[in-house]
């Protein structure tokens, strides 16, 4: 005989697509977070409602709001999610004390360099590092600690640290000593120098024409010579010559210090958004994570 909860409770794929919509108020982005149709999610959901026999959302126009009744599973069916998935992550993690979400550019130039130094100070903390340029990595409950640019607030979130950051064109010191003097109308109209750009690791990242609208240049229009999708490639192609790339001063510290890059003599922007060290407002953090927030206020972000 079937056990009771599975003549009760719906199907688990419903209730994916229920939670997703819910939490998103809308069936297209929860289709395009679970990577289905947005005809699929409205099927779930409305046989859902079938099953139930009562109204979950409020439709209107191209946003949808959780009924009374709604809100009541949707709070239900959250929960048993959230404790599933940690639940889950304490069984794959168990010889893991803590684990850091990083961008993929923050990894390479400002965190690995230095790990090994929490290693000598505490040996006996297992760390894992994800390095991926996804604002949504926050919102994983398997993350102890995230480090993102932009500004608060941060949903969810409490912030331990901040990197203040400065952005200016920099480049290789054989390219430096090509343009120098060059002023910013003529670095946007160089033939034989390209500007560099990449894909936003971060939603607050800058291209160059919103770099050039908030230093002042009326109706900045440009266009990139080279386009990488991740910041880090843009940089290392700045290091080998390739051209001129907005830098982030604190990212890039130790390529400006060794001379691998340099700055331009242009406006120096100091950006109200920072790279902040962030936990998780659930629960208190462990002792491990309070060693690393220690440890990276003093040793990362100086």
């Amino acid at each position: 005989m079937p056990h009771p909860i599975r003549r009760s409770v719906p199907s688990l794929t419903a209730l994916v697509a229920f939670e997703a919509a819910g939490r998103r108020e809308s069936f297209t982005q929860a289709a395009a977070e679970l990577g289905v149709s947005q005809a699929a999610v409205s099927r779930q959901i409305a046989a859902l409602e079938t099953d139930l026999g009562l109204a979950l959302f409020e439709r209107a126009n191209r946003r949808v709001r959780l009924t009374v009744g709604g809100k009541s599973l949707h709070d239900a069916v959250k929960g048993g999610f959230d404790g599933i998935a940690d639940a889950i992550a304490e069984l794959r993690t168990t010889h893991i004390d803590l684990t850091v979400s990083v961008s993929v550019a923050f990894a390479h130039f400002r965190l690995l360099p230095i790990l090994s130094s929490f290693r000598a100070t505490a040996p006996q903390i297992g760390v894992r590092v994800i390095s991926e340029d996804d604002w949504r990595a926050p919102l994983d409950r398997t993350i102890d600690m995230a480090i993102r640019y932009g500004r608060p607030p941060f949903d969810g979130m409490s912030i331990v640290g901040s990197l203040r950051e400065t952005v200016v064109p920099v480049c290789a010191p054989e390219i430096a000593a090509r343009i120098a003097g060059v002023s910013i109308d003529e670095l946007m109209h160089q033939r034989d120098v390209a500007l560099i750009e990449s894909d936003a690791p971060e939603p607050s990242w800058l291209n160059w024409s919103q770099w050039l609208s908030r230093i002042g240049v009326t109706k900045p229009s440009v266009k990139a010579g080279l386009n990488f999708t991740s910041y880090s490639d843009a940089a290392y192609a700045a290091m080998a010559g390739q051209g001129v790339l907005l830098g982030w001063t604190g990212l890039l510290d130790r390529p400006l210090a060794d001379g691998r890059l340099v700055e331009l003599e242009l406006p120096r922007l100091r950006p109200e958004e920072r790279h902040y060290a962030l936990v998780p407002e659930r629960g208190r953090p462990s002792v491990s994570v309070d060693a690393f927030v220690r440890w990276f206020s003093e040793d990362a972000f100086q």
